[in-house]
C-alpha cells in the first residue's frame, strides 16, 4: 500500500478527488489533506506519505514552494502537480524541482490513478535499484573502502591523531572541514533475526545520507551506522542531525523489515571534540536500550538525568526498564512477564514469585529515586503470603505487575524527569491556550519552546505518545465539542473559533476523529436529551 496526502485549496476539487477516487479498491490510502502549502507542511512531516499532490496556486504557500521544502526535508516523497492550463509554464520549475508528475485539471479518478500508479512504479524500481546497489558494491568493495572506514572509527572513538586529521582526511577524500559538527550513530534491528534485512536497511540508509553534502557515513558493524554531520552553527548541526535521522530511520523501516535507533551526540567545534560527541551519542543509545525503545534522542533530552542514572543503565534490567518506563510501554512489558511465567501451572508460581518480587524491590528503588513515598506504591507491608498469593494466580500477577508500573509512570509523571519531558509540557500548554488561532503550527511551538522543528517533533512524538498534529487536532476537536453541545453556533462559524480556516476541512477531521459529522454530534445530543 501506498499513502497519498492531498493538497488543494479549492474545496470542490478536494472533494471530488476525495469521493471519486475508489480509495478502499486500490494499492493506495489517502492519509490526509490540507487546503494550503503551510498548514499542509506541519502535518506532512508527522505522517510521512509516499506519494503528495499538491495544486500549484494557493493562498499562504503555493505548491511549488511547497515542493521546494519538501524534497530538501523528506526527499522520499514523490511529488504529483495538479495545474490549470494557464499555469503550464510552471512546469519547467516543477521539473527542476525534481516532481515527479504534472497533472492539468480538471483531473479524473482514471487519471489520477493512472498517474499514481506510474509514481508507485518508480518507487518500486528504486527498491530494486537499491537492491542492485547492495550486490554491486558489495563486489566493489576495495582495501582502500576498508581503510577509510577504519581510520574514520579511530577518528570517533579516539585512537586517531586530531592534529592530522584534516590532512589526512583529505588524502582518503574525507572532508572534515567544518565549523561546527556532531555525531549520530544508529542502531538496526532486523525482525526475525534476518541478516539480509539489516543489508538492505544499510544501504537504504546510505543512499538516503549520500544525498546530503554535509554529512560523512560509515558502518563500523554489521548492525551499525555513524555518521559525522558538519555545519555552520550549533542550530544548523542539530537541525541536520535530525533531519538526517527522521528519513534514516523511515526509509530503512519502510524499505526493509528493520527496526532503527539513533542517538545524536553533542555538537563539537573541533575534530578532537569528536569522540566527546560520540560518546553522547553511544549513551543516548544506552538509554534507549535501557527503555526498549527504538526512536530518536539526542544527548540534550537526557543530560537532565543524574549521571549516577546513567551510569547505572545495564546493571539492572529490571530497573532499567523501570526507571524510563511511559504509559505505552506497560502493556508490552505486562504481556512480556506473562510470557516470561508460561502456562505451566507446576512452573509458573515459582517463577511468578521472582519476577514479582525484583519488580517490587526494582520499583520501591525508583519510586525513591523520583523523590516519591514508596509507601503510596506498596500501602501495606510486603509479607511472603501474599507475594505467594498474587504469584499463584495468573490473574493475580497480571493485575499486580499492571498496577506496579503505572504507579511508577505516575511517580516519574509527577517530578517531570528530563528536559525532554519539560519541553512537552511546556509545549501542551501553549498549544491548549492557543490551539484557535489558525496560525499555529509545528514550526511556531517549536520556536516557542527554543527547539528547532525536527528536534521538537521527534521529542513531542515520543513524550507525548502522539504526534503534534495529532494533540492538535484533539484540542481543536475537543473544544468543538463543548462548543457543538453548549452554543447554537453553526457548524462553519464553530471551525473558525477551534482555528480551521475551511469549514469543510473541519468536517473532514471532525468526523475522521469523532465518527460523525458535527451536524450528527449535534443531533445525537439533542436525542439523548
Amino acid at each position: 500500500m501506498y499513502s497519498v496526502f492531498l493538497v488543494e485549496d479549492e474545496v470542490v476539487v478536494r472533494e471530488g478527488l476525495r469521493n471519486s477516487v475508489p480509495w478502499d479498491e486500490t494499492d493506495y490510502t489517502l492519509v490526509g489533506e490540507a487546503p494550503d502549502g503551510e498548514m499542509a507542511l506541519s502535518i506532512l512531516k508527522d505522517v510521512k506519505p509516499d506519494i503528495l499532490v499538491t495544486d500549484i496556486r494557493m493562498p499562504f504557500m503555493d505548491g511549488l514552494a511547497l515542493a521546494r521544502i519538501v524534497k530538501k526535508t523528506q526527499p522520499w516523497i514523490k511529488i504529483v502537480i495538479l495545474s490549470g492550463h494557464d499555469e503550464f509554464r510552471y512546469a519547467r520549475e516543477a521539473i527542476s524541482i525534481g516532481v515527479e508528475e504534472y497533472l492539468l485539471k480538471p483531473v479524473s479518478a482514471s487519471d489520477m490513478l493512472k498517474t499514481l500508479d506510474k509514481v508507485a512504479a518508480s518507487i518500486e524500481k528504486e527498491k530494486e535499484a537499491l537492491d542492485g546497489l547492495e550486490r554491486l558494491r558489495e563486489r566493489a568493495r576495495s582495501t582502500e573502502d576498508m581503510v577509510r572506514e577504519k581510520w574514520l572509527c579511530e577518528l570517533v572513538t579516539g585512537a586517531a591523531d586530531p592534529a592530522t586529521a584534516i590532512e589526512t582526511g583529505r588524502e582518503r577524500g574525507v572532508d572534515l572541514v567544518s565549523r561546527h559538527a556532531a555525531v549520530a550513530i544508529a542502531e538496526l534491528a532486523a525482525e526475525g533475526d534476518d541478516f539480509r534485512e539489516l543489508g538492505r536497511a544499510k544501504q537504504t540508509i546510505l543512499a538516503h545520507a549520500g544525498k546530503t553534502p554535509d554529512v560523512i557515513a560509515f558502518s563500523p558493524g554489521v548492525d551499525r551506522l555513524v555518521f559525522i554531520v558538519k555545519g555552520e552553527t550549533p542550530e544548523a548541526v542539530e537541525e541536520s542531525a535530525y533531519t538526517l535521522a527522521q528519513g534514516a530511520k523511515f526509509e530503512a523501516e519502510r524499505n526493509a523489515r528493520c527496526g532503527v535507533s539513533v542517538g545524536i551526540g553533542s555538537t563539537v567545534e573541533r575534530v578532537g571534540g569528536l569522540p566527546r560527541s560520540y560518546a553522547d551519542a553511544a549513551r543516548a543509545l544506552k538509554y534507549m536500550a535501557a527503555t526498549a525503545r527504538r526512536a530518536i534522542v539526542g544527548i540534550g533530552d537526557i543530560q537532565a538525568l543524574d549521571e549516577a542514572d546513567i551510569a547505572r543503565l545495564g546493571t539492572d534490567p529490571v530497573a532499567d526498564r523501570l526507571r524510563y518506563l511511559s504509559r505505552a510501554d506497560v502493556e508490552p512489558l505486562v504481556a512480556q512477564y506473562l510470557d516470561m511465567i508460561g502456562e505451566n501451572p507446576a512452573k509458573a508460581g515459582f517463577i511468578a514469585y521472582y519476577l514479582l518480587y525484583d519488580i517490587i524491590v526494582a520499583a520501591s528503588a525508583i519510586v525513591g529515586e523520583f523523590r516519591g513515598d514508596a509507601r503510596s506504591v506498596f500501602p501495606a507491608p510486603l509479607h511472603q503470603g501474599r507475594l505467594a498469593e498474587t504469584a499463584g494466580s495468573r490473574e493475580l500477577f497480571e493485575a499486580e505487575v499492571r498496577r506496579i508500573l503505572l504507579a511508577v509512570v505516575e511517580s516519574r509523571e509527577a517530578t517531570g524527569r528530563g528536559r525532554g519531558s519539560d519541553m512537552v509540557e511546556r509545549a501542551k500548554r501553549y498549544i491548549d491556550e492557543n490551539f484557535a488561532r489558525p496560525e499555529i503550527s509545528l514550526h511556531s511551538v517549536a520556536e516557542h519552546v527554543n527547539a528547532s522543528p525536527n528536534h521538537f517533533s521527534a521529542v513531542f512524538s515520543r513524550e507525548a505518545g502522539s504526534s503534534f498534529i495529532e494533540y492538535l487536532t484533539a484540542a481543536r476537536i475537543g473544544r468543538a465539542k463543548e462548543l457543538l453541545a453548549a452554543t447554537r453556533l453553526r457548524s462553519a462559524d464553530i471551525a473558525y473559533e477551534v482555528g480551521f480556516n475551511d469549514p469543510h476541512y473541519f468536517s473532514f477531521i471532525f468526523k475522521k476523529n469523532a465518527g460523525v459529522t458535527p451536524t450528527e454530534f449535534r443531533s445525537g445530543l439533542t436525542g439523548l436529551a
